[in-house]
Order: structure tokens, then sequence, then C-alpha cells
């Protein structure tokens, strides 16, 4: 079987982070379970570089690229284009098309095409999540502006693609009930539910680093971005509330946009921070090494995950297969990652009683560990990566029948 990979949104450095991390760690585990099909991997253009992938010995792949890019390939003039060129599909005489990133443009009226699909919200909050600043008021403000509302329109409208494609992964059926919710002409039976697995670094040397100030102290930890829906601020007015009875708790963030000013989220985490009673007792840091993050969720006493909404909650996944008990919302996805081995609380609802019994009682905290890290037992990339592969096989069976 000939499978068709487009790797295109893994160019430009994104091969480790977002979708460019599943992607590598997916096909890393297919190559160690398939040597029977042919693999291409499909980069823009025949300059680009490809992924750098560590695949199994006997795996059979290659790189393609999809050809001329026209104007966008003129370094001035790319910035004028919303979107990528379209990759034309049916020109490669492939069995299956894998599609990791559904927003990157395809034709295809030949080719089977299986669909990744990670979550929807920003179609499903489009007020928070689609709003496009100006920024300024210089011709490269103008562009990048418009630039962007003319994105946002063509994808919204590209979230109905999904009904074409033969099959669609998602990595949660949380995502998959918002999928056919949102776009009710897909067909439910096309969606496979696969989750993805868990992924600590590859840390050999994990050391506090920047946590260093909390290296002897005992401290709550949240990893990820800063936008509303992360729920850091409400969190953070409830922490005088902690302090009454665990004065000496310390609160870690950690994450790139954490300490961005330019983002209103973060803007707003900073004025929380300053009008607690323990200000200094939160401590904002902004990207973090792997070295720091494996470090921190060995460390810390809890996770925090005060998310309204996840596609899936991959940072709960992690840190319970790191021994990191866990405190989250009950809503979303979350449930599925966390199983019974999370505290889970009700939406809206203060995490302090929950965080206070964990901090307390050494004996619960343990058999959370323990419970965390057989739940994150369940998750592991063999098992995503033949599940996948079986996806792949009957998309490519069918569209010949």
């Amino acid at each position: 079987m000939r499978i068709g990979v487009d790797v295109r949104t893994m160019e430009g450095g994104a091969q480790h982070r977002g979708i460019g991390r599943f992607a590598t760690s997916l096909i890393e585990a297919m190559s160690k379970i398939d040597t029977r099909n042919d693999y291409y991997f499909f980069v823009s253009h025949k300059n680009a570089q490809p992924p750098d992938f560590q695949l199994a010995k006997g795996f059979k792949q290659s790189a393609q690229h999809g050809g001329k890019q026209g104007l966008r390939g003129i370094k001035y003039v790319r910035i004028i284009y919303a979107m990528p060129k379209k990759l034309a599909v049916d020109t490669y005489d492939l069995d299956v098309f894998f599609q990791l990133d559904p927003f990157m443009p395809i034709t295809a009226h030949t080719t089977p095409v299986v669909t990744m699909l990670y979550d929807l919200i920003p179609f499903l909050f489009p007020k928070t999540y689609q709003h496009v600043p100006l920024n300024g008021y210089t011709p490269g403000h103008f562009i990048g502006y418009t630039r962007s509302k003319i994105k946002w329109k063509i994808l919204t409208r590209m979230v109905a693609t999904f009904a074409q494609a033969d099959r669609v992964i998602s990595i949660s059926e949380h995502s998959k009930k918002d999928l056919i919710s949102l776009v009710p002409i897909v067909n439910p039976k096309k969606v496979v539910a696969i989750p993805l697995a868990g992924e600590l670094p590859a840390s050999k040397n994990p050391g506090p680093g920047a946590l260093k100030i909390v290296q002897h102290r005992s401290f709550l930890f949240y990893f990820g971005g800063a936008d509303p829906r992360k729920g850091l601020v409400a969190f953070t007015k409830t922490l005088d509330a902690l302090w009454e009875s665990h004065p000496e708790v310390y609160v870690v963030y950690a994450g790139k946009e954490i300490l961005d000013m330019r983002i209103p989220e973060a803007r707003r985490l900073d004025k929380a921070t300053s009008q607690v009673s323990r200000p200094k007792q939160v401590i904002r840091l902004g990207y973090i090494s792997d070295d720091e993050l494996m470090w921190a969720l060995k460390n810390a006493r809890s996770l925090v995950f005060p998310s309204s909404y996840e596609g899936f909650g991959l940072p709960v996944l992690q840190a319970m297969q790191a021994g990191c008990p866990v405190v989250a919302y009950n809503n979303s996805s979350i449930p599925e990652v966390a199983g019974k081995a999370a505290v889970l609380v009700k939406d809206g609802t203060s995490m302090v009683p929950a965080l206070q019994q964990i901090l307390s009682d050494k004996t619960y905290r343990s058999r959370l560990v323990r419970e965390g890290r057989l739940q994150a037992s369940k998750f592991t990339w063999e098992k995503s990566a033949r599940q996948t592969l079986k996806v792949l096989t009957e998309a490519a069976k069918e569209k010949k029948a």
C-alpha cells in the first residue's frame, strides 16, 4: 500500500511543537510496526527540509514535494497569501493520503483521505479565538491584519471539508462529538476516536533550573498556554483561601505565553497575581526546558489544570505518567484522559478543597500517584499507531471497492 503523509505543517521548526510533536511520535511508532507499506512524506517544495524522524530499520519511506510554489516562493511576496498552496493528491498514485493538519489545503477526487481532528475550539468560541487586533498602523501591520482576517474566513469554511474525508481520526470522543455537532453533514460512522499517548520529555538531567526558587518548597504546578479557557486568572483569585490552611505553598505557572504581555490573558494574570496576599509565592515563568519540566512534574505536590475546555488534555496524561497527582475540572475530554485517577472538580467551583486534601493527606496523595501511573499506562503510541494503520487500510480498501 502506498501511503502519503502530509508533513507540510512540520516545516520551519514546527516539528517539536503542537501537531508536529504528535505527528513525530505517531510516525516513529508506526515505523516500528509496519514494514510492509511504502510511505511518502510530502513537503511544500523541493527546497523544504523533511522532518527528522527516528525511524525503525526496515521502514520504507521517501520524501515528496508539492511542486512549484509560484509567487509563494518569493520571500516578500508570500506574505500576501493567507493559505499555503493546495497539494494535488491525485497526481501521486497513492492508495490513501493521511492529512495530519486538516487546514493544510489539498485537492483529492480519487484518492482516499484520512484527516486528523484535534479540536474545534476556535470555531466553537469564535469571539474569543478569532479576534484579530490591528496592533499598529504601519503597512506591515495592515497586511498582517488583513491576512489574518481572510485566513479565519477561509478556515471557517474549511471546517465543512471534514465531511469530504473518507475517514476522520479524532484525538478524543469529545472532539468527535464537537465535529458532528458543528458539521451535521459529517457521517458519524466515518469518525474514529484514537487517543494520544503520554510522552514525557527525553530528559537526561532533570533539574530545577528556572524553578530553583521552589526547589526546597511545597508547590503546585501548571504548564501550558495562557488564554481565557485555561482558567488561570480565576484560579489565582482563590489562592488566598488555600493559604489560610497552607501558607507555605507556592504556585508555579510555566509556558511561553505566561509572561508575554502582548497577550491579554497574560496581562490579566499579571494583575490577578499582584492582587493576592502573597504575590511572591506565585511564580510565573515563560518557556521551560524539558529538564525543568521533568523536575517540576516529579517534585510538585500536584498539577493544577483549571481549564474549561480541552480537545484532549495532554498535560493531565503527562503529569500522571510522571507520578504527579492531578486536580482538574470535569469537562470536555478531560474525564476520558484522567479516568478515576485524578481529582475532577465540578466546573465553576473552587479547587481549594481538593488541593487541601492532597497537601494534608500523604496516603491520599500516594494513592493518586499510583492510580495516575496505572491510568497513564493505558495510553501508548504503539496502540495509537496500530489503530491509525487500521483506519488507513480500511479507507484505502473501501475507496477501491
